[in-house]
């Protein structure tokens, strides 16, 4: 009989329109509270609902609104007197009715399973899964994927943590096709544009970010390429290169005959990542000592006043082909000067070589004398929380100076002290 009288509810006019509304105002208060407007209802339809309201059709019209306290309070005499108006709202609209609050706690809920079952299943990925946790802006596009399918986007998940934990060995290159294909059976499986290409680009991220090496998501080719080739992946082994004077090098048939020739003639080479793969060992033509300079500018000003000291210039940044060239040199106990930009980019990058070759790295006029000599008139205050991940102490000295300043020092005002130091070093010294 009750059945009979939902049913009925049903075919009122304007009752469905009405329970709509009052499901809406629920949904957002999480209680029974508050009005609906009854703007829009027809005559008609306002005797229905004065029927079950008890009061007339020109009151509601008069209000042009209901209260739904009222309207619950209203049901106690009538037929559906034993319901509250949740339960009613439930019976006509046939459907489970939760506040936007209840929804929320359950969706949370189920995305804590969800991530739970890959903690799991994949402990070792937890710093993966504690970022996607965490909802931040680069994780937006998984967790649309996940409102779609969760059960797909698991899958897809778990085949890049898959291939993530068979990346090359340390100090090893594969091309990413060749890799996609070791591991998927398909060379474009984690190609950039294919949303399985854009988990893994997120995996390599919160991976190096973990381990302090890159603070953004690629957004950049060159960015992206730096992210691959950290990991032992390449897309293109000619765009990174490294500029050097006066090293040998010999690949598994001996001694290499370019190198042997530059380092004789003091002739500056610019050696890309594709031929670096092919050597086996690096060295300086004399001594243990090596001076990387960030700036190509100055480093040519160098070249130029000392003939054949051991010279690497980076460029900017470190990429791949410079990496694989000191970690040779680091193999054969050479000692690091490095003199870069005296901004939290250039003491980043410094403290990256530091931490990545410790007791191997001498900071070359990095200090706070230096920085005064190089003051410009450039504000880096938006860019001084770089300068949190700067744990070696020299470096701090210099870091607490830019804090305070909040300008950066460039290098090409160090230029003649560099030049004069490598000469005491290089010429007259002997040391390296």
């Amino acid at each position: 009989m009750m059945k009979d009288a939902i049913d009925l509810l049903r075919k009122e006019p304007g009752m469905l329109k009405l329970f709509h509304l009052f499901k809406e105002k629920y949904r957002s208060l999480g209680h029974i509270g508050g009005t609906v407007s009854l703007s829009g209802f027809t005559r008609t339809e306002l005797e229905a609902i004065a029927g079950l309201a008890g009061t007339s059709p020109d009151l509601l019209r008069e209000k042009n609104k209901i209260s739904l306290r009222a309207f619950e309070k209203a049901l106690a005499p009538t037929v559906f007197g034993k319901y509250t108006l949740v339960e009613l709202l439930e019976a006509v609209l046939k459907e489970r009715i939760f506040s936007k609050a209840e929804e929320e706690e359950i969706e949370k809920k189920k995305e804590e399973q969800f991530l739970a079952r890959l903690t799991e299943t994949m402990p070792d990925g937890n710093g993966w899964w504690r970022r996607i946790a965490s909802k931040t802006a680069d994780t937006r596009f998984i967790w649309h994927a996940y409102k779609q399918d969760p059960d797909t986007l698991s899958a897809q998940l778990k085949m890049v943590w898959k291939a993530f934990t068979m990346l090359p060995e340390e100090g090893k290159y594969e091309r990413i096709p060749f890799y996609s294909q070791r591991i998927t059976g398909n060379p474009h499986f984690f190609d950039q544009t294919r949303f399985a290409g854009k988990l893994f680009i997120h995996c390599l991220f919160t991976d190096q970010w973990l381990k302090g090496l890159i603070e953004e998501v690629p957004k950049t080719t060159e960015e992206l390429n730096e992210l691959y080739a950290n990991a032992g992946l390449m897309r293109d082994d000619l765009w990174s290169f490294v500029t050097c004077r006066a090293f040998l090098a010999e690949t598994e048939n001996g001694l290499h005959p370019v190198w042997r020739e530059a380092a004789a003639t003091g002739t500056v080479m610019n050696v890309p990542v594709k031929e670096l793969l092919q050597l086996t060992n690096i060295w300086p033509r004399a001594g243990k000592k090596v001076w990387i300079i960030e700036n190509s500018g100055v480093a040519s000003a160098v070249l130029d006043a000392v003939s054949d000291a051991p010279v690497i210039c980076t460029h900017g940044q470190f990429r791949t082909a410079a990496w694989i060239m000191l970690q040779h040199l680091a193999k054969n106990g050479c000692t690091f000067y490095y003199s870069g930009d005296l901004d939290p980019e250039g003491v980043v990058m410094a403290e990256r070589l530091s931490s990545r070759f410790p007791g191997q790295t001498v900071f070359w006029r990095m200090d706070p004398d230096a920085y005064f000599l190089t003051l410009s008139e450039e504000d880096i205050s938006t860019r001084l929380s770089k300068l949190d991940a700067v744990q070696s102490p020299e470096l701090l000295l210099v870091a607490n100076e830019m804090r305070l300043k909040k300008k950066a020092g460039y290098q090409e005002g160090l230029a003649d002290l560099l030049i004069e130091d490598l000469k005491k070093r290089w010429l007259s010294g002997k040391e390296a």
